[in-house]
């Protein structure tokens, strides 16, 4: 079943391809750069409008039951037009149907009330009337859907699932590799005359990086942070057999043997290297955890990136400074603080190779926008949908 989930998710993705540039889903300009992950154990755990709308009535209470029944029994007769082209209930459930058939096998639907899957289907809308408009402009200009393109990215996607499998999960689905490469086409075609037509026109200079880059400094601000090390040692589990057999009491006290060991083990070891032991050495030797392998080493990481007591400790240390054993719910720990790194700003060469691509990426965003909001208005788009 996880197979079968996985791979429809993918194909929907995918054939939801063509509204990868609508309002919402437009990336911001300014770049955040991810904090490097470590190996530890400590970590811790617009849409468009359009353009002609019926007025809504008085929002109405649905219940999940109700729902279940038929998630989609709201939908009119026809849901949209564009121009003289109708969307209609029925192109409504085909879209939703793989969704549905999922939802359905594994009792979600009576989950959800109607004004939630009213949202969902508004949303979907927008996403369908976007996706009709721009292959028409497409079309205009001379880009269609190239079958044999949509063959191999459609091979791409499905790579991994045997063809045995695919046809039965997509039958289930209500689907069918025609359908899906129907929409891979479609996309592909949008997405190569984004590229050609809006994308090629569209430049963003260093100095537009930089501009933005100064106007706005707290995006681009680094906070504190530590380079540490550690040796985990953790504390022994007992074997599930052994302790299905033993009382309350003799479980509770082979616990306390297995922790008092542990943190015996983790005493010796900070002995050794107050003597002048070599950290990494101990670490490799010794450490529960998969940085041991990199001498102890978690690179570097801020403040609520680590449990609350691990990071306590390493943010309290100096540069070469050790740390008493300290105990999380991981085990226990020796940790050096190897750097300590204040808080500064991302200098701008560092950042601007992302910032030139996501202020393009933006504008590139608005102005496919704006000619889906201009030819909702010359397609006389009107939605029915209450």
């Amino acid at each position: 079943m996880k197979t079968n989930l996985c791979l429809v998710s993918v194909l929907l993705f995918f054939c939801a391809s063509c509204t990868w540039f609508s309002a919402e889903k437009k990336p911001e300009a300014a770049v955040e750069k991810e904090p490097k992950k470590t190996e530890t154990a400590p970590a811790k755990t617009v849409q468009a409008e359009p353009a002609v709308k019926q007025p809504l009535p008085a929002k109405t209470e649905t219940t999940p039951a109700e729902a279940a029944a038929d998630p989609l029994a709201f939908l009119p007769d026809v849901v949209a037009k564009i121009g003289d082209e109708k969307i209609t209930r029925d192109n409504i459930r085909e879209e939703f149907k793989p969704i549905l058939t999922m939802m359905k096998e594994n009792g979600q639907l009576a989950g959800i009330t109607q004004d939630v899957w009213k949202a969902e289907v508004k949303e979907r809308l927008d996403d369908i009337i976007a996706s009709k408009l721009l292959l028409k402009l497409a079309l205009t200009d001379g880009y269609k859907p190239d079958p044999a393109k949509a063959e191999e990215e459609f091979k791409n996607v499905t790579a991994q699932v045997p063809p045995e499998q695919l046809d039965d999960t997509l039958k289930k689905q209500g689907m069918s590799p025609a359908m899906i490469k129907e929409k891979i086409g479609v996309g592909l075609a949008i997405q190569q005359w984004i590229d050609d037509k809006i994308s090629s026109g569209i430049k963003v200079t260093e100095e537009d990086a930089e501009k933005y880059y100064r106007e706005n400094q707290e995006r681009f601000k680094k906070p504190e942070g530590v380079r540490a090390s550690h040796i985990l040692i953790k504390v022994e589990e007992l074997d599930p057999e052994v302790a299905a057999k033993m009382s309350p009491e003799e479980k509770g006290k082979a616990e306390a043997k297995a922790k008092d060991e542990a943190k015996k083990k983790a005493e010796d070891i900070l002995a050794k290297l107050k003597q002048g032991g070599d950290f990494a050495k101990l670490a490799a030797e010794n450490s529960a955890c998969p940085s041991k392998d990199k001498g102890g080493d978690l690179g570097t990481f801020e403040k609520g990136k680590m449990t609350e007591d691990f990071e306590k400790a390493a943010f309290a240390l100096n540069p070469g400074e050790l740390s008493g054993v300290v105990e999380t719910e991981f085990g226990f720990h020796i940790i050096k603080t190897t750097e300590k790194i204040k808080p500064d700003y991302m200098p701008f060469a560092e950042v601007k190779s992302f910032l030139l691509e996501g202020m393009k990426n933006q504008k590139i965003s608005e102005t496919v926008q704006a000619k889906i909001e201009e030819e909702k208005k010359n397609q006389k788009v009107e939605i029915f949908l209450n």
